[in-house]
């Protein structure tokens, strides 16, 4: 009898192999950006505690006063009170808006892919070039109030009503609601094609109206996608830097932008007071980024 010889197969590489095979591929990268960013950030926390500090002085040392002016400030207080508010505005209101359009969407048949690209075609303008359409658009000297001027609806332009640069941040939110909106409808609408469609179906044929589905099938099944989505909404809106340094006012300003004044103030002494702010804005950004992880990775381990 001859012996049976096994036909060589390709090398399969176990789990803890390959991931230590993708880490070496893409160590170049991580290195890169971790001297890049970390080492930048760990600068910025030792500035913020009066060390490396551009001035010297006989009271130099490791010490937590930036912290305390940065507390102490009204302008602080002001922004962190504007932008907690914008935050949380813009996350509501961009959420029970794409949850809204999202069910309808999913309800819709015809022209539903006309009416999701209608809806999602701004997602690649940056924010930047938003917040600069906004600005153009509806400030007291944009589109919107010259057209209103010609037509005679408004006497020239100091009739038209403060919609951008406004104490109230009015136009910050919606330029973050321009942009939000559909990045969270896109979440929900990849949340409503899952599963939930053959429990919705079993709960209508069990003679289930649309309400009760609604409440107890769809919304309970797609919350987690949505808890995942507001997180990542309020994270950016908290820190973002440039759509309230072009649409808001000079005070109060929000943290990203009190802290690029209190950096290129004149004054170097408030350069540490720009650090502390940027390390408690960081490290409030990277405590939701954990909260994010925690939450989708609990939903994977469900599926």
């Amino acid at each position: 009898m001859g012996v049976e010889t096994k036909r060589a197969t390709p090398t399969t590489f176990p789990v803890r192999e390959k991931r230590i095979r993708v880490l070496w591929l893409i160590l170049p990268t991580l290195l890169v950006l971790g001297i890049l960013f970390l080492g930048g950030f760990f600068f910025g926390v030792l500035q913020s505690f009066g060390l490396f500090s551009v001035v010297v002085d006989d009271s130099s040392g490791v010490s937590l006063d930036a912290y305390r002016a940065a507390l102490a400030s009204e302008k602080v207080r002001a922004g962190l009170v504007l932008t907690f508010r914008i935050a949380v505005l813009a996350t509501v209101l961009s959420t029970i808006i794409a949850l809204i359009l999202a069910i309808s969407i999913s309800r819709t048949k015809r022209f539903q892919k006309l009416i999701i690209s209608l809806t999602q075609f701004n997602i690649p303008i940056p924010h930047v070039v938003a917040a600069t359409a906004i600005l153009l658009t509806f400030s007291q000297s944009g589109i919107i109030s010259r057209v209103s001027n010609a037509i005679g609806l408004t006497e020239g332009t100091s009739d038209f009503p403060i919609i951008t640069n406004d104490p109230s941040g009015f136009g910050i939110l919606l330029s973050f609601l321009w942009k939000e909106i559909p990045f969270m409808c896109i979440l929900i609408l990849g949340a409503l094609r899952g599963p939930v469609t053959a429990l919705d179906e079993t709960a209508k044929t069990l003679g289930a109206s649309y309400s009760y589905r609604l409440r107890k099938v769809i919304i309970p099944y797609i919350f987690p996608s949505i808890l995942s989505g507001t997180i990542i909404v309020f994270a950016f809106t908290f820190g973002s830097f440039e759509v309230p340094f072009i649409l808001g006012q000079p005070y109060p300003p929000m943290l990203s932008v009190a802290t690029y004044e209190f950096y290129t103030d004149r004054d170097l002494v408030n350069r540490p007071i720009a650090m502390a702010l940027a390390t408690l804005t960081s490290l409030s950004i990277a405590f939701l980024v954990l909260i994010y992880m925690r939450v989708t990775r609990r939903e994977t381990r469900k599926k």
